[in-house]
C-alpha cells in the first residue's frame, strides 16, 4: 500500500492570480488515492522565482512576471504630487520617479526631467511678496525715511510728480491714512519699485529691516 505525505506544498494566489505565498494542502482522509484538499485560490505548482521589482502571475500553465511598483514613491508629471501605485504593472506614462524640485518647475517630456517654468522668476517674486506679511504705519514710513531720506510729505510729493488721476488719489490716501502696508498691494509695490526706484531685492531688504523698528 502506497504511503502518501499528510500535506503537500501549494502556491497561494490572490483574486488576480498573483502569487501571494506558499501554504499546504492536506491529504483527503476520505480518499485512499493520494487526493489532496487544495485550498481555495491555491494551485499545485512549483514556487515561482522571486525577482526584484516583479510579481509572479499564474497564467493557467506557467508563471509570468509582471512589473510591480507598489510601495515605490512616484510623482505626478502634472502636479508634482506623490501618487500611490496600488496595482502591479508598468508605471503609468503620467508619473515619474523623479521628485519635482519645487512649484516653479514643470515636467518636460522632451527633456525627460523637471524644467523651470517660463515665468518662474515672476512666480518666485509673487510668492515672496505674498509671504512678506504686513508692516505697521510707523514701521513702513520710518524705514522709508531711514532708507531714502523721504518723510511722509516727500513721499506724497514723489507721487504727485509721477502720477495722476485715481492712482494718485489712492496712493496719496495710502500714504496719509493707511494703518498697515502690504507688498501684495499692487499699487504700493509699483510705487516702491517704479516711482521711488527701489530695486526689487532692496525692497525685501528694507522690508525686513522695518520689522525690527
Amino acid at each position: 500500500m502506497k504511503i502518501y505525505a499528510p500535506t503537500i506544498p501549494v502556491c497561494q494566489l490572490d483574486e488576480n492570480n498573483y502569487f501571494v505565498g506558499m501554504t499546504t494542502a492536506d491529504l483527503d482522509p476520505l480518499e485512499n488515492n493520494g487526493h489532496y484538499l487544495i485550498p481555495r485560490l491555491c494551485i499545485q505548482a512549483e514556487e515561482p522565482t522571486i525577482k526584484k521589482g516583479f510579481i509572479a502571475q499564474w497564467t493557467g500553465d506557467n508563471w509570468q512576471y509582471i512589473e510591480d511598483h507598489r510601495g515605490e514613491t512616484v510623482y505626478s508629471k502634472e502636479t508634482g504630487e506623490v501618487v500611490a501605485i496600488d496595482e502591479p504593472g508598468i508605471l503609468p506614462a503620467t508619473v515619474t520617479t523623479m521628485p519635482c524640485p519645487d512649484i516653479y518647475h514643470q515636467w518636460s517630456e522632451k527633456a525627460h526631467s523637471w524644467v523651470e517654468k517660463a515665468d518662474a522668476a515672476q512666480l518666485r517674486l509673487q510668492n515672496k511678496r505674498s509671504t512678506a506679511g504686513t508692516l505697521s504705519r510707523m514701521q513702513m514710513l520710518s524705514q522709508l525715511e531711514i532708507s531714502l531720506g523721504k518723510n511722509k510729505q516727500a513721499l506724497v510729493e514723489a507721487a504727485e510728480n509721477a502720477m495722476s488721476g485715481i492712482e494718485l488719489i489712492k496712493i496719496r490716501n495710502y500714504i496719509l491714512e493707511t494703518q498697515s502696508f502690504a507688498l501684495t498691494n499692487e499699487l504700493w509695490w509699483d510705487f516702491l519699485t517704479n516711482i521711488l526706484q527701489i530695486q526689487q531685492d532692496n525692497v525685501f531688504v528694507m522690508w525686513e529691516k522695518a520689522r525690527t523698528i
